[in-house]
């Protein structure tokens, strides 16, 4: 188990000090790149002073200020675009380290604190931050929601089944079911709209089909799971929807609720609220590999690699289909980004609190998150990669 947390960890590392080592060099190619001047449009170049000014802070601590900043700064930064994957690393490190003080029924009592607090939490503030109001220009656009949610909701799930028909054999029954659960999920929240306004695609159309899509997975997803899994699943659907009632469903109405009253409030703290839901989901991941740890992850270094190929391969593929799906019904480029982002994404956000509550008891469960703990940051990567050729692609039409 040590050798093969070590080897997570590195590889993690590595990825992340070559992303590290990206940022760095753009940011000093974009300082010392050539700008245009604003009153007579001539090229310059400017000074090393002016790039490089001191600054002193109210605190009497100087720093170094410019274009391109300090290393630490610079990292800073890197850290703040990528809070939840930097905390993922963070959160299993310090479960790996010392797993007894978040196990069940350790001293911060996660059963209660963590399942309960942290998962009803994240579900409030959802409700308080939806953007009901952003969503009525496009809320009449039945057939392009309807096809974005039947791609994701049932096209997806079914080519997961197919595909874990045809790998029967090589792969476990755990991480065969975390892959048709994953499949299950709706999209990303978050993810997708940030993606569709990076790529140039119609942003409201993606937010509207985020909001759908998480409110359709919490009735949608337990009974695609018990659909595809069978008696495998171990979930009474009775308690399961019992608990997502008090967990999910509750919590969620009375964030709506109290929307109208805290809409001043909340306005500008939505970063703020943003980052309290990511640090209790960070939470929830903590709690469930301290439970791995002492119990054993359940897979060798060598299938989390196949596996993150896989998925990798697996959404190239989905984004591809789902791009020509949407050309084919007749939709502009913008509306294709948005389409492609929605309904290929799978949550993490949901997925993570509702298979607690879902596979609660199942001594497997770190291998049944395995799948959709990969799939979030290959998601992301692979998502900013396309983003800058989809809008030259969507700027291009727009001429």
């Amino acid at each position: 188990m040590s050798r093969v947390f070590v080897f997570r960890c590195a590889s993690l590392a590595a990825c992340m000090r070559a992303s590290l080592a990206c940022m760095l060099l753009t940011a000093r190619i974009e300082a010392y790149a050539p700008k245009r001047s604003h009153g007579a449009g001539l090229l310059h170049q400017r000074s090393f002073h002016e790039r490089h000014t001191i600054a002193v802070c109210r605190s009497g601590v100087v720093q170094l200020r410019g274009d391109t900043g300090g290393p630490l700064a610079q990292a800073r930064a890197f850290v703040d675009k990528r809070y939840f994957i930097a905390g993922a690393v963070v959160a299993v490190a310090l479960a790996a380290a010392a797993p007894m003080i978040g196990c069940t029924g350790g001293p911060l009592r996660p059963e209660l604190t963590v399942n309960w607090g942290a998962t009803c939490g994240i579900f409030l503030i959802s409700g308080l931050t939806l953007p009901t109001s952003e969503l009525a220009a496009a809320a009449f656009r039945v057939r392009e929601h309807a096809a974005i949610q039947f791609f994701n909701l049932a096209v997806l799930p079914a080519v997961m089944w197919l595909i874990t028909r045809l790998l029967d054999g090589l792969i476990s029954p755990s991480l065969r079911d975390g892959l048709l659960a994953m499949a299950a999920l709706p999209t990303t929240i978050n993810m997708c709209v940030a993606l569709t306004r990076s790529a140039g695609g119609n942003e409201a159309l993606a937010i509207f089909n985020a909001v759908i899509g998480n409110v359709l997975g919490v009735v949608a997803t337990p009974l695609m799971v018990l659909l595809l899994l069978g008696a495998s699943s171990q979930i009474s659907l009775v308690d399961a929807m019992a608990k997502l009632s008090k967990k999910v469903i509750l919590p969620l109405v009375i964030g709506q609720m109290l929307r109208p009253l805290v809409a001043k409030t909340i306005q500008g703290r939505k970063q703020a609220l943003s980052r309290t839901s990511e640090t209790l989901l960070l939470a929830i991941l903590y709690t469930t590999f301290c439970d791995t740890f002492l119990r054993g992850f359940g897979l060798p270094a060598s299938s989390v690699g196949l596996l993150a190929v896989l998925l990798g391969s697996m959404h190239l593929v989905c984004l591809a289909t789902a791009w020509q799906l949407a050309r084919t019904i007749g939709l502009q480029a913008r509306d294709c980004v948005a389409f492609a982002m929605c309904s290929t994404h799978k949550t993490l956000a949901l997925g993570l609190p509702l298979f607690k509550i879902i596979f609660q008891g199942r001594a497997d469960l770190a291998v049944l998150l395995t799948p959709l703990i990969l799939q979030h940051p290959l998601q992301l990567i692979l998502g900013s990669m396309l983003a800058p050729r989809l809008k030259a692609i969507v700027e291009l039409e727009e001429q």
